[in-house]
């Protein structure tokens, strides 16, 4: 069982850093995807910490968004397919999520989309 306790201080720990880096957006993007709160049980664990991703997205221009999905890994962009479809869920800034989504999809193929909807690691 998680520490829920512990993953939402490092999600806020997580967040302040994010939020000094919005000035340079793909290191906020990359900030944002470190440590998933893989091993949460919490609905609202997860939630907190797919906020401070989509947060991260936000910053970024729509023109630069391709070359920071260029400048993530495989494994990043994975992750960042599966907060886009955790973003989704809330509706909010849905028309920038489905932006990423087409520049994830033509970065990292059909395979990105079916590995973040297949994993049992959920975020």
């Amino acid at each position: 069982m998680a520490d829920e306790g512990a993953l939402q201080a490092a999600i806020a720990a997580r967040e302040k850093t994010v939020t000094s880096l919005l000035s340079n957006p793909p290191a906020a993007v990359k900030a944002a995807l470190a440590d998933p709160p893989y091993s949460s049980t919490s609905d609202e664990t997860r939630r907190a910490s797919a906020k401070v991703v989509v947060k991260a997205l936000g910053a970024v221009a729509e023109k630069d968004i391709a070359s920071v999905v260029d400048g993530l890994s495989g494994a990043e962009q994975d992750l960042l397919m599966k907060y886009v479809y955790r973003g989704l869920e809330t509706g909010e800034q849905s028309t920038q999520l489905f932006k990423w989504h087409a520049s994830l999809t033509e970065k990292a193929g059909m395979g990105c989309i079916m590995r973040a909807l297949s994993e049992k690691q959920r975020v």
